[in-house]
């Protein structure tokens, strides 16, 4: 009789049998836990809760508050349907269901270092405090004690104007202002506007009509926003790059006006940058120390806005030049900022700085600074805004705050320069 060997088990049906069993005993187990979390656990302890509820009904049941379609703007702050909704002609009730047991208490601040807000939160740039519907967030306070919608999307047509003596951009696209009292002006120009969209409708909505707006020109909707803030009542620069003494690892933009170039390179440049769009008073340098230094190459560019009835804004970023003197001497209408007020971007810089600024207004009779439309900026200026009344300031477009206009009618176009070399 022979001898038979038995084989060898095989390693791979091994490793999927004890698999398998490992699977169904860990399955188990889970399956067991999850059906005794859900039969003896209670869903109400597990965390704070509010639930809101959006419903019909004939009868609103007990604490359920009812909100019926507002007709008339004038009931309720930013009444009315929201642009875009359907008149339905049906109620709308909202159930408040409070939490129960312990509630949690959380501090915002309003981001990038901004003052606290107290029981609101921040939701797409826009403070939100308990209670506030959508209307009243975005409705904004009128002189007259009535509020309007604030639209986030929607352009309206600039209201037309009187007819105008003057012909210049400088005079037709600058804020009406009036000062009866005499009292010292403060103003601000925020700027960098434009490559952020939730900043700049942020920048737009959130500070007032008498704040100058400037926009980069690399913004893909340089048009739409300039619109925009006219719409609101602003006024507007645009941003033009002039050279600057160092730029790290900045690459320069093509149209960058140069220290030491020809009239005629730098012209060319700076009617590209003026060909981009229409609608803004003026111009505001972005950088140009090296190139405000040089009398030659800026004496031009200063005669050819002048021409064209623009008005040259200085951000007061750099040394004092002679671009004041240049102005008077081509008849360029010009203004210069104080200084920046967010180079250190934190509250309490931001806000001694504009206290300098509010200094040199009582002495000087005027005064207005630069800055960036960063959340921490805006809101720092939202609240020293708030408080310019009581200090016998008047807050004023920086148009106001320009020297003195020549006596005679301004000329220039309101049109888009005809040269553009693509740049």
């Amino acid at each position: 009789m022979g001898y038979r060997r038995e084989s060898e088990p095989s390693p791979f049906r091994t490793g999927v049998v004890h698999a398998g069993m490992s699977l169904a005993v860990f399955g188990g187990l889970s399956a067991a836990l999850g059906l005794g979390i859900h039969v003896v656990a209670d869903p109400t302890a597990a965390s704070p809760s509010q639930t809101l509820a959006l419903f019909e009904t004939e009868e609103p049941a007990e604490g359920v508050v009812r909100m019926v379609r507002l007709t008339d703007p004038g009931e309720h702050p930013g009444g009315g349907l929201l642009p875009g909704a359907e008149d339905t002609g049906s109620p709308i009730e909202m159930a408040y269901v409070p939490p129960e047991g312990e509630t949690v208490r959380v501090e915002v601040t309003g981001g990038q270092g901004g003052p606290t807000v107290g029981d609101a939160i921040r939701i797409n740039g826009r403070i939100v405090r308990a209670g506030e519907s959508l209307s009243q967030v975005r409705s904004v306070p009128q002189a007259d004690g009535t509020f309007k919608l604030a639209s986030a999307t929607t352009v309206a047509a600039a209201p037309v104007k009187a007819a105008a003596k003057s012909k210049a951009p400088s005079d037709i696209y600058a804020r009406k202002f009036s000062n009866p009292e005499g009292l010292p002006m403060v103003g601000l120009v925020i700027g960098g506007l434009g490559m952020n969209a939730t900043q700049t409708q942020l920048a737009i909505d959130d500070l007032p009509a008498n704040v100058t707006l400037s926009f980069a020109l690399d913004s893909k909707r340089l048009d739409h926003w300039i619109k925009t803030a006219r719409a609101d009542g602003h006024e507007v620069l645009i941003e033009v790059p002039m050279e600057a003494y160092d730029y790290g690892r900045m690459k320069m933009h093509p149209d960058t006006l140069l220290a030491g170039a020809d009239a005629k390179a730098n012209l060319t440049r700076l009617e590209a940058v003026l060909a981009r769009t229409s609608g803004y008073f003026g111009i505001v340098n972005y950088q140009g120390a090296k190139f405000a230094a040089d009398k030659v190459s800026v004496t031009p560019v200063l005669e050819r806005l002048s021409e064209k009835g623009l008005a040259f804004i200085d951000d007061g970023s750099f040394e004092r030049t002679s671009l004041e003197s240049l102005s008077r001497t081509s008849g360029l209408r010009y203004a210069r900022a104080a200084g920046p007020i967010d180079a250190r971007q934190t509250p309490a810089d931001i806000s001694a700085e504009l206290m300098d600024l509010e200094s040199l207004a009582l002495e000087k009779g005027a005064a207005f600074g630069s800055g960036y439309a960063f959340p921490v900026t805006v809101e720092a200026a939202k609240v020293w805004i708030s408080q310019l009344d009581e200090k016998g300031l008047v807050l004023a477009p920086v148009s106001a705050i320009t020297n003195t206009r020549p006596a005679e009618v301004r000329t220039g176009s309101l049109d888009k320069s005809g040269i553009f070399n693509g740049g």
